[in-house]
């Protein structure tokens, strides 16, 4: 008998939603679903795709958000950047808030997008876009669309995972 992976869920009349443990955080976190008619079956793998992220993408998940800390410091001017030696020291600084589910029936690609509350971007936050283990957007939530090419991200204004920074503004 497998072990569901999801706990707390809470349908609702036009989403649902639910927590599971996220290892990277250590605590349980929250996955959020738009669409009643998506299984839990299907946000199980895509939980299970997050919780077993490489660690190389992790590493580059965190130097992204790294760079967005001290680009966003730099920008801002008046606010002190956390000091950190290592990418994976960002994890003090951050906390999941969802990880919120989109499926296309069309498409076989595993979406996973993260919201996240940061320390030094209290209004809009950190958000992390990846399809099928290709990191797509890393910097303020702003919620990219998950299905498009990949020139769309690389010219995305303020994409850390493609080098762009608030230099380029």
């Amino acid at each position: 008998m497998s072990e569901t992976i999801l706990k707390n869920i809470q349908r609702h009349q036009e989403d649902w939603d639910a927590q599971f443990y996220a290892p990277i955080f250590g605590q349980d976190m929250n996955v959020y679903v738009r669409d009643l008619a998506i299984s839990t079956q299907a946000v199980e793998k895509v939980v299970q795709a997050f919780n077993h992220l490489d660690k190389d993408i992790l590493a580059k998940l965190f130097q992204f958000s790294w760079d967005y800390c001290k680009s966003f410091c730099d920008y801002v001017g008046d606010q002190e950047c956390p000091s950190i030696q290592q990418p994976e020291e960002i994890l003090q600084y951050i906390e999941p808030v969802d990880l919120t589910i989109e499926i296309d029936p069309e498409r076989t690609e595993t979406i996973i997008r993260i919201e996240l509350n940061c320390d030094w971007e209290v209004e809009h936050g950190l958000e992390w876009l990846i399809r099928d283990q290709q990191i797509l957007y890393v910097g303020s939530c702003e919620f990219p669309d998950a299905w498009q090419e990949l020139s769309y991200y690389q010219d995305y204004s303020l994409n850390f995972a493609f080098g762009n920074n608030y230099d380029n503004l």
